[in-house]
């Protein structure tokens, strides 16, 4: 950085060599203090400027779109080497084995590369958003159960960060989050009917002797009611038949209820609030269409790009009714110049025959 010099003569330097200066009513000591707070304060805004640029290069760096294609991909094999883990040519095998669990300590180290770039770039506010939060819970929790046999086998779970990757995923699980208020209320509704049920089959057929206790207390009452929800009835129905003729009865009542009215309730909310979603965000089919919300908002090349065309078909939008405003102002004066014609042949007087 170029420093600005004045020039002074010989005589003058003399001068302030001789006489104790006072510059700009400070003494030559308090001068020098000053010089230090200013080089102090050039210094830490360089250090806060490094920082900065420090952090864009990693936001960009892993909110790039390609990176966050690669990141999916690591995601993915990392899934499928933890289902293939599970066969007998894998765990019989140590070497095998091993090797997978080696490349799964690959996989994770990358992810948690991400993660601290993610951090970095973001800074307390990763904490803020829910996807973001969501990726640091799995990380931290895979380092800490790393080390136990039986939490290990929640590793899988890391799978669950490719919703978080794929903009069409994440607008279903937003949809399922809107309409838990409405859900709620269907599964009051559900809740009632199971407990009204259970009593009623814990006292119908409570003391029956059947193949296994499906009746004899409210819980397993319940229990046996939640299998039969999934239409697996006939059997213990059958049983029951056995005993007393007119048994069916109940136990198509619960079917009809649960099965093809509560579910069928639920099902519609799902859908009208994927179609709500779907209308409102127009989402695209491609599921690579946006990868990270903050990339999104990071790429302003392309929502400047977008800005532009909206623009542009705007312009087009007012030049096409310019054009149609003026054919039609046209066509109103040509009518206007006929009905006067018209008027005045009206007017003037025809000759009458002799």
């Amino acid at each position: 950085m170029a420093i600005y010099r004045p020039s002074v003569d010989g005589e003058a330097i003399q001068e302030i060599r001789d006489k104790p200066s006072i510059i700009n009513g400070l003494p030559q000591s308090g001068r020098g203090d000053a010089n230090v707070g200013d080089t102090d304060s050039k210094a830490s805004s360089e250090l806060v400027q490094q920082i900065q640029r420090f952090r864009q290069i990693c936001g960009d760096i892993v909110n790039h779109p390609r990176v966050q294609i690669f990141i999916i991909g690591l995601i993915i094999i990392n899934a499928i080497m933890m289902g293939v883990a599970t066969f007998d040519f894998v765990t019989e095998n140590p070497a095998v084995d091993s090797a997978f669990e080696k490349t799964d300590l690959v996989f994770l180290i990358i992810f948690t590369v991400e993660l601290v770039m993610q951090l970095i770039y973001h800074g307390f506010a990763l904490f803020l958003d829910g996807w973001l939060f969501f990726d640091f819970v799995i990380v931290v929790l895979s380092w800490s159960f790393a080390g136990l046999q039986i939490i290990r086998a929640f590793r899988i779970f890391r799978a669950l960060r490719i919703i978080t990757r794929i903009e069409t995923m994440r607008n279903l699980v937003a949809a399922l989050f809107n309409i838990m208020p409405r859900l709620g209320a269907i599964t009051a509704l559900l809740l009632l009917i199971f407990y009204i049920f259970g009593v009623l089959f814990t006292q119908l057929f409570g003391e029956l002797e059947l193949s296994g206790d499906y009746f004899t207390r409210l819980d397993y009452s319940l229990f046996t009611l939640f299998v039969m929800m999934t239409m697996e009835w006939a059997d213990v129905a059958r049983e029951c038949m056995a005993e007393i003729w007119w048994a069916w009865a109940p136990f198509v009542a619960f079917i009809m209820i649960t099965g093809f009215i509560v579910f069928n309730l639920i099902i519609a909310v799902v859908c009208d609030a994927v179609a709500v979603i779907e209308n409102k965000d127009d989402l695209e089919p491609d599921l690579f269409s946006g990868m990270m919300s903050g990339s999104e908002k990071d790429s302003d090349v392309g929502a400047s790009e977008v800005v532009i065309e909206k623009e542009t078909d705007e312009k087009d939008i007012v030049d096409n009714l310019a054009e149609r405003v003026t054919y039609v102002l046209a066509s109103q004066r040509e009518l206007l110049a006929t009905l006067e014609i018209l008027a005045k042949d009206s007017l003037v007087p025809t000759p009458q025959s002799k």
